[in-house]
């Protein structure tokens, strides 16, 4: 089929952008885009684990509501400023639960913002939830999506880009999607209308639980997933999506925001026990995850790319696959 709009000079201009494009081979041949390497060489998985131990052992069950929520909230803080973000948000919120309990709870958010002369005027969520179930440490659900985000957190926190990131820690999550609800609840039209992309992370460390998915709440395709898919690409592997309506990815959904649920399926056994403990979870899970949506983030953030339009993702395209939900 032939398309007499495209002119010759605008097809040699992208074959030589391509053939030009710095690639990074690593040792068991996996081809890395050297923007990649700008933010996964610095990803340390480590520091993610000792985040995850502390949450799951120093301080243990963090339901919202009680002392261990507090003390999650008082590290969140210290872990943000340390990373040198100023006028970290704690957001407090009264809500109820799906029982009709009423109960108080926090969203603590730090904001990374853009280069002044390279400001898109968009802006990226990446999400966890803070809190466990009450009768157990969490480690995986959900310590490791934030450890996750954490990491991702300090490694963007000097990283030039040209969108607004927001790292955002949501709590009551295991009481009804309460803190991301809340959260977009408090969202100007503008706001939303500017949020480009929501990535996020719960479950993202079990060595027990499946291979990682992506799930969007209506099991469609979106930017979210093309990115995250495209990035899987290219650092780790090709990442299939699924629909799931059970994280704090569903308000952001329900808003028109381009949203999609990062989680290993089928889950470990010990999902919702007091066995969610960390010697079940798996470093180089953690560092998979945190490769995936490192790339995927700075791949539409990095301060060289056009800015991202709602539904026009700029990376290359790659055909992934639906798969049926399997918890």
């Amino acid at each position: 089929m032939k398309n007499q709009n495209v002119k010759v000079p605008s097809i040699l201009m992208m074959i030589f952008a391509m053939v030009m494009a710095p690639v990074f081979v690593s040792a068991q041949g996996q081809s890395y885009q050297a923007f990649d390497n700008k933010i996964v060489k610095r990803i340390n998985v480590d520091s993610i684990y000792q985040h995850i131990s502390y949450l799951s052992e120093e301080i243990g069950s963090r339901a919202a509501g009680t002392e261990g929520e507090l003390q999650t909230i008082d590290y969140l803080v210290d872990q943000f400023e340390n990373f040198g973000y100023e006028d970290v948000d704690v957001e407090q919120f009264t809500a109820q639960t799906w029982n009709g309990e009423e109960i108080t709870s926090y969203n603590v958010e730090a904001v990374k913002e853009p280069n002044k002369n390279h400001d898109t005027g968009q802006q990226i969520v990446i999400g966890s939830h803070h809190d466990s179930v009450p009768n157990g440490p969490g480690a995986n659900d959900d310590a490791s999506g934030t450890g996750v985000l954490l990491e991702l957190a300090r490694v963007f926190a000097k990283t030039p880009t040209d969108t607004t990131i927001k790292f955002v820690a949501f709590g009551a999550e295991e009481n009804g999607l309460l803190g991301s609800q809340k959260y977009v609840e408090e969202m100007s039209e503008e706001e939303i209308a500017n949020t480009v992309a929501m990535f996020q992370l719960d479950m993202v460390g079990s060595a027990d639980a499946g291979d990682l998915v992506m799930f969007t709440v209506d099991g469609e395709q979106n930017v979210v997933t093309d990115l995250g898919a495209a990035a899987g690409s290219r650092v780790s592997d090709v990442v299939p999506y699924s629909q799931l309506s059970r994280s704090d990815h569903v308000a952001f959904h329900d808003a028109g925001i381009p949203a999609a649920l990062f989680i290993h399926t089928p889950l470990e056994p010990w999902y919702h026990t007091e066995d969610d403990l960390i010697q079940y979870i798996s470093k180089e899970k953690l560092k998979d995850v945190g490769n995936i949506i490192g790339s995927a983030v700075y791949q539409i953030s990095r301060k060289d790319t056009p800015a991202l339009e709602r539904a026009n993702v700029a990376p290359e395209s790659v055909e992934y696959e639906y798969e049926a939900p399997e918890l």
